[in-house]
């Protein structure tokens, strides 16, 4: 079974154009990164998330826990003017 060039000449010209618009998207990151883009990593943005969640549910607790209160103090005033 021998393969002739003409069958293998578009695998390799693919293959290289694969090749230049891999190389050519590099360059281009490299310049954005000169002009001020900057890719920063999802990790500290996860950290930063993360923390404000937190945060959240630390003051979510204190007012569920202030509300239960509320609750029973309603309950004891109603129950104190029904006698």
């Amino acid at each position: 079974m021998s393969v002739n060039f003409q069958q293998i000449a578009p695998i390799i010209a693919a293959c290289i154009t694969s090749g230049g618009i891999v190389f050519q998207i590099g360059k281009q990151s490299e310049k954005l990164e000169n002009i001020g883009f900057k890719v920063e990593a999802q990790e500290k943005n996860f950290v930063s998330n993360v923390s404000d969640i937190s945060e959240m549910n630390n003051k979510l607790t204190i007012l569920t826990s202030d509300m239960s209160h509320v609750k029973k103090d309603i309950h004891d005033i109603k129950t104190k003017m029904k006698i």
